[in-house]
């Protein structure tokens, strides 16, 4: 396109006032202030796979908590916005950013009256193929697919969108599929055959001419589309008095990119027979997963609740055993935290592999297929999704920077689970688990800043938020005491069920649940960073009874601390724990024994977030194991060796950098280091089955069957590991060989 040299001056200006006012944007610190309050929205939407469209148009009634000249939304870049209208079905001004902000903005035709609702209409279509146009690059977050089958995520911003994980509304969704496809959803209602348009014209139907003698008024042409969409709705905020009923010479005397085209414009539409499916929420609630597909669907009764799962063809025979965990989950969750929100239905269904692990809302959670094809039953996954019914759908969040709230609990919920399931052993296993990927970026931010500070998509974020959030519950329960505690999980969900919670009304709650300050507490372990370190020092005396006592002090680093510490003298004909009550930086302990003292534990239970020498090569090897996971094999080989230089005899570093060996099939270097780990501390216990096991795929792969069979045996023989065992008697059967 051409542009004159008056456009090009009034283009300059046009962003010159956009980077202007863009900034005030950032000082003002909108988002923090943010007055818009989505009360409803009306959607009428179809797909069509043959051109892999999604067509739609959404009312948005909201209410604004002060006067407002425009709103803005956040919308997916794959969707272009073709017109937006008032409530008089009249066009108003809008931009519409599709590659940097992803954003809608609209300019409304007067300013807004607090406590007076208003709302605007906004129809769109575009192909849905890629993650081009979503918030993160490398996860695809809304797809149709030629074939019909098609997801819709919450987080795709597939809707006039507003508030991440804060603002709930009511909802009407009418959407349009082939006939044949099942669609996932909450609040589903009704279905029905339709054979027009899935998005109605909103257009009065056409009239016969007028007579001759009636000279019609010409239409003003459309106005041409800018070469890229505009930023922000300067009108609004540089001309108030801006609105969409400007004269037609006002509005034509603006630069081109201010404005899109608002003439009417037939939607796009499919053909054939097609069904309506119709869902609707009379409840506020976070709405937004949508899955269509050929499904196969299974369905299980859990006290008031169903549960239902949905997987592609192929997948059928494991919907049973991931319907019992999250059947599981739903009872434990019911007795620890109050009744489920969304009954009756709680649905799980399978999308493609280009999307995330899992991503849940009100009563919907969607799974990746990979998910399905985990060698492991995915329990913490399934677990930590179903809590997120509880802490995130049914209490949501002020902002997204109280997302510890949701994150942190919904994790810690899983360890709820386990720890009925599981027997001592295990379960301190798993809770050992937890403290190493919580400590593995522990220092990078705090629970409070991790939010606004790191990528949520990161090792580091879900280290933080994931599992030092879990952890940070666990040390609250454990000072506050099994009642305390669980009154206060109740009494928040109950209060704050439907409500925005944030970090300062969850520390006011458990400060007042517990009677007592416990400022302290969120200042040290949810404020800030660092863990402490306990460094014993005492003397072991013989007793003229003929045992013996052990007295002295435990130190820590942390000024604040002020927790429950469990220590345990281990000695020949038994033991003796103690409780220590810190108020500062270290206590007194005196324990006793009938025989010699061997080793003084402390924290055995791992009840308290902390570091200590034998934590931080665990730490440093857990960071390896996340580059294995993330791809990058040469950093985790750096990190397993970096561990190795700390402690030589790491069995746990030793089997890691073996199994990375053996997944590049480097088998020398892998049986080496197996080796290795059996001669080393053999810490964790399971590590002496698995390092053996592994062994013998090694051999198996450098053909020495005679040396492999010999492994297998030896796990066989240990029996510490009932799935190492099986597997050795699967290698024993056909020998282990290499994925191609």
């Amino acid at each position: 396109m051409a542009y004159t040299f008056r456009q090009v001056t009034q283009l300059g200006v046009f962003l010159v006032l956009l980077t202007v006012l863009g900034s005030l944007t950032t000082v003002w610190g909108v988002p923090a202030d943010d007055p818009l309050d989505i009360l409803d929205y009306r959607i009428d939407a179809e797909i069509i796979p043959a051109t892999q469209t999604f067509v739609a148009r959404a009312k948005v009634t909201m209410d604004a908590r002060r006067p407002m000249q425009s709103v803005v939304f956040e919308f997916n870049g794959s969707l272009e916005v073709k017109r937006v209208l008032d409530e008089n079905r009249q066009p108003l001004q809008f931009t519409q950013d599709r590659l940097r902000d992803l954003d809608l903005r609209i300019a409304l035709p007067q300013a807004t009256t607090p406590g007076v609702p208003f709302a605007v209409t906004v129809e769109y279509a575009g192909q849905l193929l890629s993650a081009e146009g979503g918030v993160l690059a490398n996860k695809r977050l809304a797809y149709v697919g030629q074939d019909g089958t098609a997801y819709l995520l919450y987080g795709a911003r597939w809707f006039p969108f507003h508030g991440y994980a804060s603002d709930t509304a009511t909802f009407t969704l009418n959407l349009t599929v082939p006939d044949g496809l099942t669609v996932v959803g909450y609040g589903f209602q009704s279905k029905q055959p339709i054979t027009g348009p899935g998005v109605p014209s909103l257009e009065p139907e056409r009239r016969a001419p007028p007579p001759p003698e009636v000279t019609p008024r010409p239409t003003p042409p459309p106005r041409p589309r800018p070469r890229r969409p505009g930023t922000m709705s300067w009108q609004a905020r540089a001309f108030p008095s801006f609105s969409s009923t400007a004269s037609p010479a006002a509005a034509a005397s603006l630069p081109q990119a201010a404005s899109l085209p608002q003439a009417a414009a037939a939607l796009p539409s499919g053909t054939g027979t097609r069904t309506r499916w119709s869902f609707a929420s009379v409840r506020r609630v976070l709405f937004g997963n949508l899955a269509i597909g050929r499904y196969q669907v299974q369905t299980w009764q859990q006290g008031d609740a169903q549960v239902s799962v949905y997987t592609r063809p192929g997948n059928e025979a494991l919907a049973a055993a991931y319907a019992e965990v999250v059947a599981q989950a739903l009872d434990r969750y019911e007795q620890h935290f109050g009744r489920y929100a969304f009954g009756p239905k709680l649905d799980l269904a399978e999308i493609d592999d280009e999307s995330l692990d899992a991503t849940t809302t009100a009563g919907v959670t969607l799974l990746a297929g990979r998910v399905f094809r985990s060698r492991d039953l995915p329990r913490e996954l399934l677990c930590r999704e179903t809590a997120f019914q509880w802490w995130g759908q049914g209490v949501v969040l002020k902002s997204f920077d109280d997302a510890w709230l949701s994150q942190g609990l919904a994790t810690y919920a899983y360890l709820l689970v386990e720890e009925t399931r599981r027997n001592e052993g295990e379960f301190r296993e798993l809770v050992r688990d937890f403290l190493e990927r919580a400590l593995a970026f522990e220092s990078q931010s705090s629970l409070r800043r991790t939010p606004a500070e790191l990528d949520d998509q990161s090792s580091a974020y879900r280290s933080i938020m994931f599992y030092k959030g879990a952890f940070v519950f666990r040390m609250l329960r454990g000072f506050l005491g099994e009642e305390v505690f669980f009154r206060l999980l109740q009494t928040c969900y109950n209060q704050y069920l439907e409500q925005p919670i944030s970090l300062a009304d969850f520390e006011n709650l458990a400060s007042q649940t517990a009677g007592q300050d416990l400022r302290w507490f969120f200042a040290l372990w949810v404020d800030s960073t660092g863990v402490p370190e306990f460094v014993p020092d005492y003397k072991i005396l013989r007793v003229s009874s003929g045992g013996y006592r052990v007295r002295g002090t435990l130190e820590q680093n942390l000024e604040g601390f002020r927790m429950p510490v469990d220590v345990t003298l281990e000695a020949k004909g038994g033991s003796e724990r103690a409780t220590l009550q810190f108020n500062g930086r270290e206590a007194s302990f005196s324990l006793s024994a009938t025989s010699e003292p061997r080793e003084l534990l402390i924290d055995p239970d791992a009840k308290i977030l902390r570091t200590s020498d034998e934590l931080r090569v665990a730490v440093v090897v857990r960071r390896g194991i996340q580059h294995v996971e993330d791809g990058e094999f040469a950093e985790a080989q750096q990190q397993f060796e970096a561990a190795i230089r700390v402690n030589r005899r790491s069995s746990w570093a030793w089997y890691n950098l073996g199994l990375l060996y053996l997944s590049q099939r480097n088998y020398e270097k892998a049986r080496d280091a197996f080796d290795e780990a059996l001669d080393g501390d053999l810490r964790p216990r399971w590590v002496e089955a698995w390092a053996a096991l592994k062994k013998g795929n090694a051999y198996d792969a450098l053909g020495q069957r005679d040396r492999a069979v010999a492994e297998y045996k030896k796990v066989i023989d240990l029996g510490d590991s009932a799935e190492a065992s099986e597997q050795a008697r699967r290698y024993l059967e056909r020998p282990y060989r290499p994925e191609p």
